[in-house]
């Protein structure tokens, strides 16, 4: 299996695309992040692992801003995210620049989210129509573009409740690419695929890594944790317990706390 590894960033490097300091969340008395800070340069593939409810999925959103955080700060392509205090709840202070920069992070959920009323060419075009104001030429010729990409061309005109989950992920990765984001985000986009779909979807995602996008990756699948990226960040009750390189990571220096993570899932 060849193994798929962006160039180490160094000091050299343009600023950090996302860099978040001391990140926490919680949800009432449950801390969930408890002061997670990283950065990601421009072509960083990063694998977030751990196991259920070691805070994954939180910080994809906390980073997307569908959760806030309740405290630290957070920085998305070279800007600041400021954020105020009303009515008793902390919010981005700007609108219209958090509008602006969600515009730039695609976002693919495990859960597919594509509109059941609309076409899988229409479910590519709508956000390109409706947010960056393309005219619907010019987007349905992008979405025709990127569902031959993925796979799906043969199936713009179908509904998702007529295609399998495989094919529903592709046509929702197709979505987030037809918004030019600079970072796309995947949320375990292969957790709620039959086995036998799950390839199909990472061989999607491969590719976008070999075109050296800058993507954060939440997977359970630990081979392609592996393989993909080069970071790996372990996660473990809302703290980083490991990071660094796949093959420091998951190597014979790993941690006895990720050693127990992987228990008999050991990569092969």
């Amino acid at each position: 299996m060849t193994t798929l590894h962006a160039a180490p960033h160094t000091a050299a490097d343009d600023d950090a695309i996302i860099e978040i300091r001391d990140l926490r969340k919680s949800f009432g008395q449950t801390e969930v992040l408890k002061g997670i800070s990283l950065s990601a340069h421009r072509g960083d593939v990063i694998s977030l692992i751990g196991s259920s409810g070691s805070g994954k999925s939180t910080l994809l959103r906390c980073l997307n801003l569908l959760e806030t955080p309740s405290a630290g700060t957070l920085r998305l392509l070279g800007e600041p995210l400021p954020f105020r205090e009303r009515g008793g709840q902390r919010e981005p202070a700007d609108r219209r620049q958090l509008r602006r920069l969600r515009a730039r992070l695609g976002m693919v959920f495990q859960g597919f989210n594509l509109w059941p009323h609309l076409t899988l060419e229409a479910n590519v075009m709508e956000a390109p129509v409706q947010v960056l104001g393309r005219s619907r030429d010019a987007a349905r010729a992008e979405a025709r573009r990127l569902l031959e990409r993925v796979g799906l061309h043969h199936l713009r005109d179908a509904y998702p409740a007529t295609l399998s989950g495989g094919q529903q992920q592709r046509g929702a990765i197709a979505r987030a690419l037809a918004m030019s984001p600079e970072v796309l985000l995947f949320d375990e986009p292969t957790s709620a695929l039959d086995p036998e779909l799950v390839g199909e979807v990472l061989a999607v995602i491969r590719d976008l890594a070999e075109e050296g996008r800058t993507m954060l990756i939440v997977t359970h699948e630990m081979q392609f944790a592996a393989d993909v990226a080069n970071r790996v960040i372990f996660l473990d009750q809302g703290e980083i317990a490991a990071e660094g390189p796949p093959d420091q990571v998951f190597g014979s220096t790993r941690t006895e706390r990720l050693t127990r993570f992987l228990g008999t899932a050991a990569l092969t």
